[in-house]
């Protein structure tokens, strides 16, 4: 059974906000990189109801640390993209190789 992407926002006694989102990426979810001549690129990832953009924190300063976190993020998506590969499953209606 696939899972819907979902949202969650909590409020705590003391005042503080966390929103969660879980992106069930699927053929209709749409991921893009705008890049622009003078500002820095934004990553986005939108699924029904959830939008999210990764930029850096002040995109008149563009720094190291912003390049780190970037390395960080691709790093990530490197191992999440080998651990998929391991967890490939096909079906007889679907070439072969094909996520199910």
């Amino acid at each position: 059974m696939a899972l819907p992407t979902v949202t969650s926002i909590r409020l705590y006694p003391k005042g503080g906000i966390r929103v969660d989102a879980a992106l069930r990426l699927t053929g209709d979810s749409w991921i893009a990189c705008h890049i622009y001549t003078d500002n820095p690129p934004i990553l986005s990832f939108e699924d029904e109801h959830v939008s999210v953009s990764i930029s850096p924190s002040d995109p008149r300063h563009v720094t190291a640390d912003d390049v780190a976190q970037a390395h960080r993020l691709a790093d990530a998506l490197a191992r999440y993209i080998a651990e998929l590969d391991k967890h490939v499953t096909t079906t007889p209606d679907k070439s072969e190789g094909v996520a199910a």
